[in-house]
């Protein structure tokens, strides 16, 4: 019973971190250095993942990919689709290979954003043959990449805190 109530406690605290990391992500020119914002869902998103089990995270990367995709313009979905497969497979790869820590949730950060860049960069310039288009991966897709695995330390120790508070058998 006390679980219960302490689980759905924890699902409004990791909602409500989604919503406060959505709104500062899409608040013009903060965290912005020389015109580049991090992606504040990304790291929320695997950190989540990294504590959660493969069906909470899968579904909890499905909403915040749709409240990026919101933002960000691109096809519905888009962003979405990544996010969940990308949270079952850490959630998996932590459960039954690799250990929960901070170097790990730095890798794995970086590697969703590189494979958010890599998609969004063949499927809207590439695709398209549009000319120089390899100055966007270079000069926005690589430090966006870079700004975000650095923003996740903060995030890392915010989730690990949520999750130690409420889960009952915390993965460490």
């Amino acid at each position: 019973m006390i679980q219960s109530y302490k689980n759905k406690i924890k699902w409004v605290v990791y909602g409500l971190l989604l919503l406060v990391f959505y709104v500062l992500q899409t608040t013009p020119m903060l965290f912005q250095i020389l015109g580049i914002k991090p992606v504040l869902i990304t790291p929320l998103v695997v950190c989540i993942a990294l504590f959660e089990s493969e069906a909470a995270s899968a579904a909890f990367g499905v909403v915040a990919g749709l409240f990026w995709d919101i933002s960000s313009g691109k096809v519905f979905g888009f962003h979405a689709v990544i996010l969940m497969c990308c949270c079952i497979a850490i959630s998996l790869l932590i459960m039954y290979l690799m250990r929960n820590n901070l170097l790990n949730a730095l890798f794995f950060v970086a590697m969703v954003m590189l494979l958010e860049g890599l998609l969004d960069y063949l499927f809207y310039y590439l695709i398209w043959s549009y000319d120089s288009s390899y100055i966007i991966l270079l000069n926005y897709t690589l430090p966006t990449l870079i700004y975000t695995t650095i923003i996740t330390i903060p995030v890392y120790f915010l989730i690990k805190a949520v999750a130690f508070r409420f889960n009952e058998n915390p993965r460490v």
